[in-house]
């Protein structure tokens, strides 16, 4: 055989013949699948000749395809063709051509079976490859998707092609960056390279086109065919696309894939640098545009996600710029570029960044300021970038002062909007300019050999500071705030112009004064300042200790040490501002006469800070003002004041001086009186000149103002003024002193006692004798404050008792005579009314009987009591010889008398003044000094009376008494008697220790510590050991109780009905009684012994407290068994022992972590056996101890962790050894019991706690902790789940689930074994957990069924979210199928046995979600479920049933066929018991949503019956089951073909119901059969459409029942196309003349109306028996009933006047079908009948037609126009035939004999047809004359042919005569029909 080229093109030549001869899309398509790919391998032939030879071949396939567009085209051998490597240019040029012509002409099956060829063929010709990606764009959105992850991947088989891989996507990624609109005209796209753009711009896609390739480009990268790594930026692109049908899913997407993806990996973000900046490639061909503005904005929202080595500095720097001054940016661009600023600086690597960090700086400079254009927004993101850029490089800051003089004038003219922004950038900039964080070598440094208080700065320093000054008084408040912040952060604290400038700021804004108070004093309260914690600058120390600005700020205010300036620096500073302020009248304010620097607020702020500085300065760590330190401050002054301009003492006094001159404050009068106190011989003489303004002041309404100008005027009188001169105006006051206001007596009586004081005081230092007794004013003065007692007004009293005090104290007063004014009526409570008289005393009895009875008197003031009780202690310092023993005993009768722990206080305190002499506020004169008026014998004798009175039970004696020994023990411990008595006293503070009162057990334990402190080490240890067992047991000596036992201190409880206050057990048992509850007696007493517990147990921790600071040595032994209860004491839910037991726990435990760490298991077997104890009190204790003590950093403390020797359970706790951590169980099991507690409180407080050990179970049983988690999850899941999940408490069933449900998160695998118990318990907790009120709601609306599956919906809804069944979706994951297998039994029994919607809901939609996860791998029970599930549908609840089956849907297509054909069988069987269920339609559904090509393959199985039951009877119970059957038929086999390719299958279902006993069933088969007919109609094969009509014939058969209609109907129906001749015809018309022969008026109706059909259809001639079985139903006036009872109403005058409607509606619905079924029946062919009938019909229409109702009458036009459509007679060529006349009881009466001719009888038959259309005529109705009209045309047609006129001159007289009536209505059709007639007669005549 030949085999040269000439050969192979005779070859070529036969295929061309080939070719030439396909003269159909057949041929051809065999042709070319034969021979293309053959014919294209040829051009790998060596031979020119052969290869044009090919390409001519080629070209004539290549024409002849493109025009036949249905020819399909071998591709697959083509692409495997080109795909060989032997493959030449030349035939990969042929080949893809025919490729891309042939792959968009396969189904999309077979275009999606080849994608992975398509893609995969070419690896190296970009061309080519491009060519051949483009085939798939236009069908990824339509490609169908495999389920199967692993499927998904292998779509496109390119896991081992990563290039390939690469440039698709990268494809892919050019058409999402397409614009919408663009031509090849136009330029580059952003984002697009030149080649890029005309790869895919040749495309030419419309808008729309494009919109759709994008959308499925989405769809595509949405189905995991790629990594989460390959389709994030292409994702990106999309969701920054125009149309939101291209971007919603991208965005969707990008939600859930940004929790998956490492935004720390390069990998991730190279990318999105490289499309936000373009790729910079060397070829210009490939180099790609920076992308447009929409989509850098979503670069930028992912970018910011970046972190550690994914931040590139030069590609960020790059990113910045473009995105802030780049061309395609707008401006939400700027603010994410803004925050990529932030993330770069904050997270970036430091050293890279540190080297561009100017520049970034100069970046962010350019958008703020204030030329800057840009929105606020931006410029608030800029400000938040510079405060990143000021933290993260504060260097960069720190060198350019003009930023911050920039942004600080930026502040004070910004628009509001941007203050907070600004602010935040100042703040964070301040710390760059901090004291000592820079080198001592260029920044602020303090000269370690100069003055300590100097401070040097730098020049910027300075500037700074000048700024700050010039900000520091700014209007705008936010301004002085950064101010302060500087102020407080770059300066030392002890720097006085920074110091100075925060006064200001204090002192002028109200709102900002706290936080510079906490700064300048360390509180926001000058009041609450800790002294101690304050220090001055001038100590040595506090130069080396004083912490850096940083460490302060950060520390907490009591941690804090504030160390002040150097007063002489300070007050330097404020004397040189002040007088810049005075020279310059800046800012200065006029109070009075006097000018000064700063404003009041401001000069008070000034003044406290300063004395403040003065005291320290002068080494006092306390107070200022404290007497104790008025000599340091004596020194001080002494030591450093100099009457010289510069000295700063000097200077501080003429700063107070002006402020006292200007107005006189409490802040200047307590600064003045410092001064003269300290030195009064310096000052006092100076100062004279103030004494004018200062007793102008003594008139103020302020009486602390008046107090504090009597200190000072005291004391410039009494060392300021000569003897002379000083008795001069003393006596003056006093001769005025009645004349004066209340106010102005009081502050001159307060002068006079101050006065005499000071006096006195000063005679006795320089040692000058003087009898006082005759000194006239000093004598004076004392009967007129001796009066002033007896006064009325309490003010002048209380002036009068200060003044005692003070010249008491001082010196004996003396004894003369005075007259008083006494009241007479002493009963009379009516001050008014009261009588006084005069009586002669003495002062010292005056005095001393006046001031006691007003500290006895509950009726005077607090205040006044105290006063008098420290005037009682003062008398006896200066005349002890009369006043001590006096007040001894006194004091001793005010034991029980009722008073506050203040005033006992006072009363102590003037006790121990009057038994040591002295005062002792003050200290000991000297060591020598001895009381000589008290000896030891009196102290003894004093001390017993107060140890005796320990025992009184009154409580008003036992607080007075543990206060009043408590400082007799403090003040004179040096006693004998005190030394002697210790152990009498320790019983004494014992006994006080258990005392009710929390006041009098702290007073008893701090006595106790003093005793303590006085005893040797036996008394000691008998003290200590004492205590401990009342702290550890709670002993106490039980009070006997009787009658009149006070049992609760007054007010504790309510009162009786008789209105007293329950204080005895009497009135106990009375407020029991009253109630009628005695047995409440018993509560109140067991109250009263609870409350003597805990008050003996905190008494004894006052104690304990005080030993274990002094001996904590000692307690070593008994920490094991203290620390448990007192670490459970301290979290006791009263908060004064709370508090109580806290400070105990901090002085006993020096280092509480360490100790509770080691005494861990003994606490926690402590709390878990008092868990559960009868007082809830301690149960709620507990519970908070519990949760603090498993609060440890490292999360449980396991037993599996350490080997620890486990503590012996508790004989009431559970058995629970058998798990890893017993104790972990038991807490669970006694806080369950906790949580179901009768107390609220502990229920919820164990609830709380509850919770918290959950998440600590699901952190500790995560699979990181390997072992240990393991058993934390063996020790609590079991427990949870037996007991906890189906707990009766709906809280521990919450908090049960809940622990799970996380835990399952944390300890992923190690759940698997406990799963097949697991899964029960939630389902059955879904269905016990349920809303108990929806499920009431649902049974309440039983009655109305769409309300209650509304309800239901919403049940299920909620089921299905309840954390339940979110837990079953996290365990989902974890279930393989041995587990499945275990557990299905107990599954399938919840889902057949529960009764709870919850449970069968759960259950339908785990079984959703196990099918899902396990696929295939499942098939084995898919049956059981499916059984299970069928149940479910069965359910009387519609929700069950819906959700059972989408359940059915989702487990069949794993099923095995059996089952499958199982299934189908019953869903049918179902349908025949429950027509009605819907769930029968759903599960169809949901098989054909998931699985429809299963569906397909089992079409002879379900198809029928989704015929059968879309036709059932429509009404408004079944009208939504039918929509729903129907939709189902529309989606599996749409259109008439499957009706008729399904026939075979749908016919014998259609059989089988027709032969049911269901009437119904009958009837919907009627129905279909009817459908089949419509549908199909002549397509019907013969033989099926005899078989259905035989079937319906035996249907109807038998009895009329209801729906039987629909039979004669489809009847009817298949009649349409059946041949009249066959053999069947006579049977169907004799059925119809049987049933329409039915009595039944509305059954008769539809009868008749379906004969007519089937008579016109067949054309059978019955018009004589259709006539005579209904001419009488004409004639009828009315219906009567046809019924066989009697009582039945027959006529229409017993029957409503409803009924007798509805009867007449029927009979003339019934004539209506009558009358069409004659025309209808009047036969075509049959001309004797015609012939027979003709006239009787004529004739019979026109008689009724006047008598008929309007629809008749209608009905009876329209059978007259068939009846002359078909008359005979019409015809010219019509013969008469010779028949015998018709039955004359038929016919109407007529004189008129018969006509014999044709001509005749047409005359008749016109006049009576055109006299019924004259009728018509003339009656209103349109539809009636459009029927007659309708005759006359017919009449005009039929007779237009005629020979002889006189038929349609008739007709046109008649018509003429008619018009008028006619042209009356003015519908269209009417006037349409008027038209065509005068036409049609116009042509007739044409000569007319």
């Amino acid at each position: 055989m030949e085999t040269g080229p000439n050969a192979e093109i005779e070859l070529l030549e036969r295929v061309l013949l080939r070719l030439g001869n396909a003269d159909t899309d057949e041929k051809l398509e065999a042709t070319v699948g034969k021979f293309l790919a053959p014919v294209i391998l040829k051009m790998n032939s060596p031979h020119n000749a052969v290869r044009t030879k090919v390409v001519e071949v080629l070209t004539h396939i290549k024409r002849r395809l493109s025009s036949r567009g249905q020819v399909q085209i071998p591709v697959e051998a083509l692409l495997d063709q080109y795909a060989a490597e032997d493959s030449s240019t030349f035939l990969k040029n042929f080949a893809i051509i025919f490729i891309a012509m042939g792959y968009p002409r396969l189904p999309l099956e077979q275009q999606a079976g080849l994608a992975s060829k398509v893609v995969g063929s070419e690896g190296k010709l970009e061309s080519y490859q491009d060519k051949l990606f483009a085939l798939l764009l236009p069908i990824l959105s339509d490609m169908k998707i495999p389920d199967d992850p692993a499927q998904r991947s292998k779509l496109l088989d390119l896991q081992d092609k990563p290039a390939i891989s690469a440039n698709f996507l990268a494809l892919l990624q050019d058409v999402l960056l397409l614009p919408y609109g663009i031509t090849q005209d136009q330029d580059v796209p952003p984002g697009l390279s030149p080649y890029s753009f005309k790869r895919i711009i040749a495309n030419n896609w419309r808008a729309e086109e494009l919109e759709k390739v994008k959308k499925g480009i989405v769809r595509f990268l949405c189905a995991s065919v790629f990594s989460d790594v390959q389709i994030f930026v292409p994702l990106v692109v999309a969701s920054a696309d125009t149309r939101f049908s291209v971007a919603t899913p991208a965005i969707a997407e990008l939600s859930k894939l940004c929790t998956m993806l490492d935004f720390s990996s390069p990998v991730v973000t190279a990318p999105l640098y490289t499309l936000f900046a373009g790729n910079q490639n060397q070829l210009t061909d490939r180099q790609t545009r920076p992308c447009c503005a929409r989509v850098r904005q979503k670069l930028l929202q992912y970018l910011i996600k970046c972190r550690g080595k994914s931040i590139s500095v030069t590609k960020g720097l790059q990113v910045i710029f473009d995105g802030l001054f780049g061309t395609n940016t707008n401006q939400k661009c700027k603010v994410l570029a803004l925050q990529f600023v932030e993330l770069v600086l904050r997270e970036g690597p430091r050293e890279l960044v540190s080297k561009v960090s100017r520049v970034i700086l100069t970046g962010i400079t350019k958008v703020i300021g204030r030329d800057s254009n840009e929105p606020n927004d931006v410029q608030n993101a800029a400000y938040s970038a510079l405060a990143q850029h000021a933290r993260s490089f504060p260097q960069d800051v720190s060198q350019d002062l003009k930023l911050v003089l920039g942004y600080f004038n930026n502040l004070a003219s910004s628009a509001p909007e941007l203050h907070s922004s600004i602010r935040e950038a100042l703040v964070s900039m301040a710390p760059a300019f901090a004291w000592k964080t820079k080198e001592k070598s260029d920044a602020m440094e303090v000269d370690e050999d100069t003055d300590p208080s100097s401070v040097k700065l730098d020049g910027q320093q300075h500037l700074l500071l000048a700024m700050l000054l010039d900000n520091a008084e700014s209007k705008v408040q936010i301004v002085q705030n950064v101010t302060s912040v500087f102020l407080t952060s770059c300066y030392p604290e002890y720097y006085a112009p920074a110091r100075y400038l925060l006064l200001l700021i204090a002192g002028e804004r109200n709102s900002l004064r706290e936080n510079v108070t906490t700064y300048l004093y360390g509180t926001s309260k000058k009041d609450h300042v800790n002294y101690n914690m304050l220090s001055s600058i001038e100590q040595a120390e506090n130069r080396i200790n004083s912490e850096s600005i940083s460490d302060f700020n950060h520390l907490s205010l009591e941690q804090r040490r504030v160390v002040l300036p150097s007063f002489q620096v300070m007050m330097s500073h404020v004397h040189e501002m002040a007088n810049k302020r005075l020279k310059k009248n800046t800012a200065c304010v006029v109070v009075g006469r006097t000018k000064l620097p700063y404003s009041l607020e401001v000069y008070e702020e000034l003044l406290d800070y300063l004395r403040l500085c003065l005291w320290y300065s002068a080494g006092v760590v306390a107070a200022p003002g404290d007497e104790k330190y008025t000599h340091e401050l004596r020194k001080y002054i002494t030591l450093h004041y100099e009457e010289e301009e510069n000295n700063a003492l000097h200077q501080y006094v003429q700063f107070v001086q002006r402020s006292v001159e200007a107005k006189r404050s409490d802040s200047n009068l307590i600064c003045l009186y410092d001064l003269l106190n300290a030195a009064p011989e310096l000052f006092a003489a100076k100062q004279l000149h103030l004494l004018e303004p200062l007793g102008n002041t003594l008139k103020d309404v302020s009486e602390s103002m008046r107090i504090n100008v009597a200190q000072v005027y005291a004391i410039l009188w009494a060392f300021g003024l000569s003897d002379e001169k000083f008795d001069e105006e003393v006596g003056e006051c006093l001769a005025s002193l009645t004349q004066k206001t209340l106010e102005h007596k009081h502050g001159w009586l307060l002068v006079v006692g101050h006065t005499f004081n000071r006096k006195i005081a000063m005679l006795k230092q320089e040692k000058k004798s003087k009898d006082y007794a005759a000194w006239p004013q000093f004598v004076n003065a004392v009967k007129i404050i001796s009066k002033t007692l007896c006064e009325s007004q309490w003010l002048l009293v209380s002036a009068a008792v200060k003044c005692i005090s003070m010249i008491g104290k001082a010196v004996e007063i003396p004894n003369v005579t005075v007259e008083i004014q006494v009241p007479t009526n002493d009963g009379d409570d009516d001050e008014e009314m009261t009588e006084y008289t005069s009586i002669d005393s003495s002062t010292k009895l005056v005095i001393f009987g006046v001031v006691f009875q007003l500290l006895r008197s509950s009726s005077a003031r607090q205040k006044i009591r105290e006063e008098s009780a420290r005037c009682l202690g003062y008398l006896a310092i200066g005349d002890g010889e009369h006043f001590t023993k006096r007040n001894l005993d006194k004091f001793l009768t005010l034991a029980k008398v009722q008073k506050d722990a203040a005033l006992n206080i006072a009363i102590s305190e003037a006790i121990v003044n009057t038994l040591c002499g002295y005062d002792v506020n003050k200290g000991q004169p000297d060591e020598k000094f001895v009381n000589k008026h008290c000896n030891d014998g009196d102290f003894e004798q004093f001390l017993n009376s107060l140890i005796r009175l320990v025992t009184e039970p009154n409580p008003h004696s036992r607080q007075a008494i543990s206060v009043w020994l408590l400082a007799v023990v403090k003040h004179c411990s040096r006693r004998p008697a005190v030394l002697a008595k210790k152990e009498l006293l320790q019983f004494a503070f014992t006994e006080l220790l258990s005392d009710d009162s929390e006041f009098v057990q702290d007073v008893a334990s701090r006595g106790l510590g003093l005793v303590y402190s006085l005893s040797d080490s036996g008394s000691q240890s008998d003290l200590a050991n004492s205590l401990l067992d009342q702290l550890i047991g709670g002993k106490r000596k039980v009070n006997q109780v009787s009658g009149d036992t006070e049992l609760f201190a007054e007010g504790m409880l309510g009162k009786t009905p008789t209105g007293g206050n329950i204080t005895t057990y009497k009135e106990l048992c009375s407020l029991a009684s009253d109630l009628n509850q005695p047995d409440m007696i018993y509560q109140f007493m067991q109250l009263a012994n609870h409350n003597a517990t805990w008050t003996s147990k905190l008494g004894a921790a006052f104690g304990l407290k005080t030993l274990s600071a002094e001996s904590r040595q000692k307690m070593q032994p008994y920490l094991g068994r203290i620390i448990p209860r007192l670490y459970r004491y301290k979290y006791d839910p009263t908060p004064k022992i709370q508090n109580s037991m806290i400070s105990i726990w901090d002085t006993i435990v020096s280092d509480s972590k360490e100790v509770t760490e080691r005494y861990y298991w003994e606490i926690l077997r402590e709390l878990l056996d008092n868990l559960t104890c009868k007082e809830w009190r301690v149960r709620i204790a507990c519970c908070l101890a519990v949760r603090d003590l498993l609060k440890r950093p490292n999360g449980l403390k396991l037993r599996s962790e350490e080997q620890v020797r486990r503590v012996p359970a508790a004989a009431n706790s559970m058995e629970v050894d058998e798990v890893p951590e017993p104790e972990l169980k038991e807490l669970w099991f006694q806080l369950f019991r906790v949580m179901d507690d009768i107390h609220e409180g502990t229920r919820v407080t164990a609830h709380g706690t509850a919770s918290f050990l959950g998440k600590l179970c699901v952190i500790a049983s995560s699979s990181d902790h390997g072992k240990s988690g393991t058993a934390v999850a063996s020790s609590t899941l079991p427990y949870l789940l037996e007991t906890g999940v189906g707990h009766k408490v709906p809280e521990i069933r919450k908090v049960s689930i809940k622990t799970i449900s996380d835990m399952i998160d944390s300890s992923g695998s190690l759940i698997a074994p406990h799963l097949v118990t697991l899964i029960p318990c939630l389902l059955r907790a879904t269905g016990e957990l349920e809303n108990t009120k929806l499920s009431y709601v649902s049974t309440r609306l039983g009655a109305d069924n769409e309300a209650q599956e509304a309800v239901d919906t919403l049940r299920a809804e909620a089921a299905k979210s309840h954390h339940t069944m979110e837990t079953i979706g996290k365990c989902v994951r974890y279930i393989d199928y041995p587990v499945l297998e275990k557990m299905t039994p107990e599954v399938l029994e919840l889902m057949k046995s529960s009764v709870n919607l919850g449970t069968k809901i759960g259950c339908a939609h785990f079984v959703c979600l196990i099918s899902i996860r396990l696929g295939k791998e499942m098939t084995p029970v898919v049956g059981k479920y499916i059984r299970a599930c069928f149940v479910g549908i069965k359910d009387r609840n519609a929700t069950v049933r819906k959700y059972n089956a989408s359940a059915i849907g989702h487990l069949l297509g794993l099923a095995k066929e059996q089952s499958i054909k199982s299934l189908f069988a019953k869903l049918d069987e179902l349908y025949a018991e429950q027509p009605g269920n819907r769930s029968i339609a759903l599960t169809i559904q949901s098989i054909n949503k998931r699985h429809h090509e299963l569906l397909k393959d089992y079409m002879e199985n379900m198809l029928p019956l989704i015929f059968f039951a879309m036709h059932e009877e429509a009404n408004e119970e079944t009208k939504a089951n039918v929509e729903l059957w129907k939709d189902l038929w529309n989606d599996v086999s749409p259109g008439d073909a499957g009706i008729r390719l399904n026939l075979n299958v749908i016919i014998p279902k259609l059989e089988t119901s027709l032969t049911d006993a269901s009437w119904s069933r009958k009837a919907q088969a009627a129905n279909a059969i009817q459908t089949i007919a419509t549908r199909l109609s002549s397509s019907l094969d013969e033989p099926d459409r005899v078989r259905l009509i035989k079937l319906l014939l035996c249907g109807l058969q038998g009895r009329t029942f209801e729906g039987k209609e629909r039979l004669l109907q489809a009847l009817a129906g298949l009649t349409k196309g059946l041949d009249r001749k066959h053999q069947i015809c006579p049977n169907i018309i004799d059925a119809a003349m049987r049933e329409a022969r039915k009595r039944e008026p509305v059954y008769r109706t539809m009868a008749l109306a379906s004969l007519g059909e089937i008579l016109d259809q067949l054309e059978a001639d019955r018009f004589e028996e259709v006539y005579n079985m209904s001419w009488n139903l004409l004639e009828k006036k009315e219906l009567r009933k046809e019924s066989d009872d009697e009582d039945e109403p027959s006529t229409s005058q017993e029957l409503t006047a409803d009924e007798r409607n509805k009867r007449a509606q029927t009979l003339n619905r019934l004539k209506e079908v009558v009358w069409e079924t004659l025309g209808k029946s009047w036969p075509r062919h049959s001309i004797e009948t015609q012939h027979r009938y003709q006239l009787f019909f004529a004739e019979n229409c026109t008689s009724i037609l006047a008598e008929s109702t309007r629809p008749v009458q209608v009905s009876l036009l329209a059978a007259l126009t068939k009846y002359i459509e078909r008359l005979h007679v019409f015809d010219e060529s019509a013969l008469l035939p010779d028949l015998p006349q018709i039955n004359q009881e038929k016919k109407i009466k007529t004189e008129a004999p018969a006509p014999k001719t044709r001509e005749a009888i047409v005359e008749k038959i016109c006049k009576d047809v055109l006299a019924a259309v004259a009728l018509a005529a003339g009656v209103p109705h349109s539809g009636l004359k459009k029927e007659a009209l309708n005759i006359v045309l017919m009449l005009i047609k039929r007779l237009s042919g005629a020979k002889d006129q006189q038929p349609l001159n008739l007709i046109k007289q008649s018509f003429e005569s008619s018009l008028e009536k006619f042209q009356r209505d003015s519908a269209p059709e009417i006037r349409c029909r008027i038209k065509d007639i005068e036409e049609k007669l116009s042509k007739l005549n044409p000569g007319t």
